[in-house]
């Protein structure tokens, strides 16, 4: 069975996980977590790569005794400075026979891409290519104005889709890449502490109850 390595790196201390995947469900079958020694993180931003750095790879090499080597890793990051903008895409599909999985999914990324233009465009400091997007979520899928759950093999003559989408400054992406690569690990994925709980935690059918979930860290907190 294949085991995954992820990371959380917080403001307060950094935790490893290691998983196993058995079919569609995922087992923690390891966990380690070490407080930072300095003060290298300041609200989830990384102000000591060094240091940081550092106690990932004390993580690493004590999971690494019982897991074999650990090249790859999964990050949940903190939400420092995180800007979410909300944006609709549309496609024509009526010479479509059905809207398959890829339209979805080009759709979906159609919209992100709008979000991005969106966050540039209302601050006239920012630039592109200045923010990562770090996740997103499907609010809406419509047929024809009307609200449906799948776009999945639908008929009619326009789709949309409406998404929020979270993006997080350069800087503090690569200074996460920056310490992971002193650290000789890879990224294969970056996500956001508060979206890594919200997976775990509410399943998709509770999201529509106007269920709120808040992640209180040591420096900042997320809703």
């Amino acid at each position: 069975v294949e085991k995954l390595f992820a990371l959380d790196i917080g403001t307060r201390s950094v935790v490893g996980i290691i998983l196993e995947q058995r079919g569609e469900q995922f087992h923690v079958i390891d966990i380690l977590a070490k407080e930072h020694k300095e003060r290298a993180m300041v609200d989830g931003q990384i102000h000591n790569v060094l240091f940081v750095a550092q106690l990932i790879e004390e993580i690493k090499e004590e999971l690494e005794k019982t897991h074999g080597t650990l090249t790859h890793v999964s990050v949940a990051a903190a939400g420092r400075a995180l800007k979410t903008e909300q944006a609709v895409a549309k496609m024509s599909i009526a010479s479509k026979s059905q809207f398959t999985e890829e339209d979805i999914h080009r759709l979906e990324l159609q919209a992100v891409q709008l979000a991005q233009q969106q966050l540039v465009a209302n601050r006239t400091d920012a630039k592109a290519s200045h923010y990562y997007c770090v996740g997103y979520s499907v609010l809406y899928y419509r047929l024809d104005d009307d609200e449906i759950g799948s776009l999945l093999d639908q008929q009619g003559d326009v789709a949309e889709v409406e998404v929020i989408a979270t993006f997080l400054p350069r800087v503090v992406v690569e200074s996460l890449l920056a310490a992971l690569k002193r650290a000789n690990l890879q990224m294969d994925a970056l996500t956001l502490a508060p979206i890594a709980a919200i997976n775990v935690l509410i399943p998709p059918s509770m999201r529509r109850l106007n269920v709120a979930l808040v992640d209180i860290g040591a420096g900042t907190s997320d809703i």
